[in-house]
């Protein structure tokens, strides 16, 4: 059973850097919901319900789509876990009753944020947690230039702080992006801190392509060295930039390439054997239109 991906919501279907992104939101919420009874704003296809029941003791994923909903109850539903069609200003639910709120990439869909706001903070408990994700407008379209249809209103920090800060003071913000990076880890001792994780929460760690050897005459000395994960790239993420760009130049000519096949199957003869003459007429027209597809793959 597949949901459809419309650029609207992420699906189990997608490739790319979101994979990480969406992932990783959810990972990062299970270690927070363990026991807890939890609610899922913007639940969508409902992979992230389903991840964060496997530790909560209960979760209700909500989202405004019955399609949606639909396909995440024949998919995902359990004895923990169910889904709920409703706004996200409406919620068909007693106040007060969760001890986990998420909400991931949802708020900037909807033009009514504050009510949304104000909605998460009824139905959480006095002292729960709330956990929400947004794009950053500044780096994720004013920067790049992109523009996502169904985004209404994207966020910077001030204007999402500032809808926050009247229910929940207590914050700790993290910023989280796709990149590309150079990783050290040990391999023969336990990391002490970080994580490498897997779309399914197992550690991810890759196969080695180099080896760095710390050695000395010294056991105390070697077993008093740190067992870490470090991460270096530089500021610009030029490598990701690069390989975004490709990336990009690589699917527009795909797609090129789908509408000249595409052209040049309704301009080809489904008739019987001509004679050259004939054939040359016929392939007459698709000449200038080739001509025109040469210019744009050209930038001409």
């Amino acid at each position: 059973m597949t949901l459809p991906f419309t650029g609207e919501r992420f699906t189990t279907d997608c490739q790319g850097e979101m994979v990480y992104e969406h992932w990783h939101r959810y990972l990062i919420a299970r270690d927070q919901v363990a026991g807890k009874v939890v609610l899922d704003i913007g639940s969508g296809e409902g992979y992230g319900s389903h991840l964060l029941s496997g530790a909560a003791q209960s979760v209700v994923g909500v989202d405004l789509s019955t399609e949606a909903v639909n396909h995440a109850t024949g998919k995902y539903a359990s004895s923990n876990l169910r889904y709920v069609t409703a706004s996200c200003t409406q919620i068909p639910l007693p106040s007060q009753s969760f001890d986990v709120i998420v909400s991931f990439e949802m708020i900037e869909h909807i033009h009514e944020q504050a009510e949304f706001i104000a909605e998460v903070n009824r139905l959480l408990k006095p002292d729960g947690l709330f956990i929400v994700s947004s794009p950053n407008r500044p780096e994720y379209s004013e920067k790049t230039g992109y523009n996502n249809e169904f985004h209404v209103k994207e966020l910077d920090r001030a204007e999402l702080k500032a809808l926050l800060d009247p229910y929940w003071p207590a914050q700790k913000w993290f910023a989280q992006r796709a990149a590309f990076h150079s990783m050290v880890w040990p391999l023969d001792a336990a990391v002490d801190s970080g994580r490498a994780l897997a779309p399914d929460g197992t550690s991810a760690y890759p196969a080695e392509v180099y080896f760095i050897v710390m050695c000395s005459t010294s056991a105390a000395s070697v077993a008093a060295l740190p067992s870490q994960l470090t991460l270096v790239a530089d500021r610009e993420n030029s490598v990701y930039s690069e390989w975004s760009r490709t990336y990009q130049e690589n699917a527009s000519l795909h797609r090129q390439i789908a509408e000249l096949t595409a052209a040049s199957a309704e301009h080809t003869p489904h008739t019987s054997p001509q004679s050259p003459a004939d054939t040359s007429a016929s392939a007459a027209p698709l000449e200038p239109w080739l001509v025109r597809f040469a210019r744009r793959l050209t930038g001409g």
